[in-house]
């Protein structure tokens, strides 16, 4: 299963992630130029993560890790 999600800082009013997931998924953050600013992997138990950092440009990527089997495609939600 494929599944790629890229969302603009200007989508976010409270630079939070919001994602429902059965499996780990891979977060990246970049600025406008392309290079990556924050790399990190979720955790199923966990839906809300804070992306305090978040500015202007930036972009947050969030991709599927190879090799997980997945049930159901994940929900994810800027807040």
């Amino acid at each position: 299963m494929q599944f790629d999600m890229e969302i603009k800082a200007s989508e976010f009013k409270k630079k939070q992630l919001k994602i429902l997931a059965s499996v780990p998924l891979q977060v990246m953050v970049k600025d406008d130029s392309g290079q990556l600013v924050e790399e990190f992997i979720t955790e199923p138990s966990q839906m809300i993560y804070d992306l305090a950092f978040l500015e202007k440009g930036m972009v947050v990527e969030v991709h599927l890790i190879p090799g997980n089997p997945v049930e159901f495609y994940p929900v994810v939600n800027a807040l």
